[in-house]
Order: structure tokens, then C-alpha cells, then sequence
């Protein structure tokens, strides 16, 4: 180290800043971490709702696209037959 106490000062406050930034690296690539996995949750939930909508849009529609006839109606033949 040097022997001028303006130098040596100056030194010891470039050490404390190059500490403070490596610290403040280490928490940022931490947080980086948690946001890059976090994105991969959000993109594999993605994935599957685009899976599911595209199998829903292959599903045939019934056949029989009118409702059913409801058994409370008394003409209907089940109704008949419990009388």
C-alpha cells in the first residue's frame, strides 16, 4: 500500500465499494434465479392450458345437441310407468 494517507484512504474506500458491489451482484443474481424459475412455472402452466384448450377444440360435439326430455314432465314414459 502506499505510504500517502490521501492515497491510502482512497484505497481502503475503492475496497469498501468493490465489496459492496459484490454483494449487491450476489443478491441480484439470486433474485435472477427465483424470477428465471418462476418463469418456468408460468410458461410450463401456459403450455399445459394451451394443450388443454387445443384437445378441447378436437372433442366431437354430441349428437344429440337438443336437451333431453326431463323425467318430471308426467307425459314422459318414465314418469308413467312410477304412476
Amino acid at each position: 500500500m502506499s505510504e500517502n494517507p490521501q492515497v491510502k484512504t482512497i484505497l481502503e474506500h475503492i475496497e469498501t465499494r468493490e465489496r459492496e458491489l459484490a454483494y449487491q451482484a450476489r443478491q441480484f443474481r439470486a433474485r435472477i434465479e427465483e424470477l428465471t424459475a418462476l418463469i418456468g412455472e408460468i410458461d410450463a402452466e401456459s403450455e399445459n392450458l394451451r394443450i388443454t384448450r387445443k384437445i378441447l377444440l378436437t372433442l366431437p360435439v354430441p349428437s344429440h345437441a337438443t336437451e333431453p326430455e326431463h323425467p318430471d314432465n308426467p307425459g314422459h314414459p318414465a314418469y308413467q310407468q312410477i304412476l
